[in-house]
């Protein structure tokens, strides 16, 4: 029994003899406060007893039959103690006849009064059991409730997948072999064309041919954020970028398509033709840690639908690979979205 139930049931029982003694009291009964004290004591003896014995019968009881016979056989131990050290109260504490009290009368009314206590006690008993069942199916029901969403999820996310499969059936050597083509006819008489072919060639084949532990070296991953942010360059005839990334890559592994992620972003929902509202990009190492500085003020006028899943992607990444080893934090207002990330950077 937790503090808190004791508690309570010490509140309980103090307001119930208060209540007791205030009706003895306008009846104009006796009050002798050794003898009441003592029988209320005797009295809780009796709602406790009938309680644990309950309790302990239900859980070793194999059949109705064993229970039924516990229980009557407590139930004559307890109301017959209980009256014993009634009577022995009064005759020795009182120093009254033991024939006043061994009439019919005397002990029916002593073992009715202790039946009381005793029908109370299993009556609270009772109602635990009761309250342990509905707490118990509550939580049977919530926790198949959460497997259910759960499977819901998994349901979606699998759906997901195989939509992303249908979507990815196009061969990539299929779609590299004819952006080498449309190069190759176009480098001689078109070559900003044919740059930018070649150029959106390396950024499908990092995108498409990613590694199979879920890391790209770092000098791929700024060389695809580079051309990629150069394409958008040669289609727009004023692109606003201050853009600095790490040339020190060594042999250092980043989380493959994170960092596009965040950089894709500025593009989908950010200003990049003001030149007084130039986006920043800022990407270093310090100390084998890659820390990663976006800010850009947000393009209202552009009808963009967003459902978060590029965020959503990069911590679940960050969450899954570094839980206690990252900072991501994105701080956006009406006009402004900003973003800083930390986190450490693998070696082979």
């Amino acid at each position: 029994m937790s503090r808190k139930n004791i508690g309570m049931h010490i509140i309980l029982w103090v307001a119930y003899i208060l209540y007791e003694i205030l009706i003895s009291y306008f009846a104009g009964l006796d009050l002798r406060p050794v003898y009441t004290l003592l029988s209320f004591i005797i009295n809780a003896s009796v709602f406790y007893a009938a309680w644990l014995s309950f309790t302990f019968i239900k859980q070793r009881s194999r059949s109705l039959l064993f229970m039924v016979i516990g229980l009557a056989v407590s139930t004559l131990l307890i109301l017959s103690i209980s009256s014993a050290f009634k009577i022995l109260i009064e005759t020795v504490g009182y120093h009254k006849d033991l024939a006043l009290y061994l009439t019919r009368y005397q002990i029916t009314a002593l073992l009715m009064r202790s039946l009381y206590f005793y029908l109370i006690g299993i009556g609270f008993s009772f109602a635990q059991v009761v309250a342990k069942r509905d707490k118990e199916a509550y939580e049977y029901n919530l926790e198949k409730m959460s497997m259910l969403q759960e499977q819901e999820r998994l349901k979606n996310n699998a759906i997901q997948a195989e939509l992303n499969l249908v979507k990815s059936q196009i061969n990539p050597h299929f779609v590299f072999n004819t952006l080498g083509f449309l190069h190759a006819k176009t480098y001689k008489a078109l070559p900003d064309v044919a740059k930018s072919i070649l150029m959106l060639s390396n950024v499908m084949r990092h995108a498409l041919t990613g590694s199979e532990d879920g890391y790209s070296t770092l000098e791929s991953e700024l060389n695809y954020i580079h051309d990629f942010i150069r394409i958008h360059d040669e289609r727009n005839e004023s692109l606003s970028m201050q853009y600095k990334l790490e040339t020190n890559t060594g042999n250092k592994k980043v989380i493959s398509l994170i960092l596009i992620t965040l950089v894709e972003n500025i593009f989908k929902h950010g200003v990049i033709k003001d030149p007084a509202k130039a986006a920043i990009l800022n990407i270093e190492v310090i100390d084998h840690n890659l820390h990663f500085y976006s800010f850009n003020y947000k393009n209202n006028n552009k009808k963009v639908h967003s459902n978060k899943i590029g965020i959503e992607y990069v911590k679940q990444r960050l969450n899954e690979l570094y839980p206690n080893n990252h900072l991501l934090t994105i701080s956006e207002t009406e006009e402004t979205y900003e973003c800083k990330l930390n986190f450490p950077l693998k070696t082979p």
